[in-house]
């Protein structure tokens, strides 16, 4: 099973378990690395999770673009929080974080309190 089918699955389990409306843009199977299709699915776990124990988010959008990098973007109307604060006990933004940055990639955060969050995992895996 590859990426695509695995971030579908995940997808699935959150309309039917958390009833989010959840809006998907995959494409094809990226062709890169195990290691950078088990990092991005990782991150789309954590972040995930996130999304329905914080953010009281109603609708959450996961995308995978593969153009000169490969992008997992996940975005949600919740709540937002200040990216700058840091969470004593909450090591998943720093782990997400972690595990792109070992594969030369960038995490990018952007919530705004009221207005949601929008995440982006990055990787130039060829």
């Amino acid at each position: 099973e590859g990426l695509v089918v695995a971030l579908r699955k995940q997808a699935e389990a959150l309309r039917v378990r958390h009833k989010l409306q959840v809006e998907t843009d995959f494409g094809a199977e990226p062709e890169v690395p195990l290691p950078c299709k088990e990092a991005l699915y990782r991150i789309a776990q954590e972040a995930t999770h996130n999304v329905v124990k914080h953010a009281k988010a109603e609708q959450i959008t996961l995308s995978l673009q593969n153009d000169q990098e490969l992008t997992l973007e996940i975005n949600d109307n919740g709540q937002g929080f200040d990216p700058h604060q840091t969470f004593a006990g909450h090591l998943g933004l720093r782990s997400m974080r972690e595990r792109i940055e070992k594969l030369g990639g960038r995490f990018e955060l952007e919530s705004t309190l009221g207005q949601g969050t929008t995440l982006r995992a990055i990787v130039p895996c060829r």
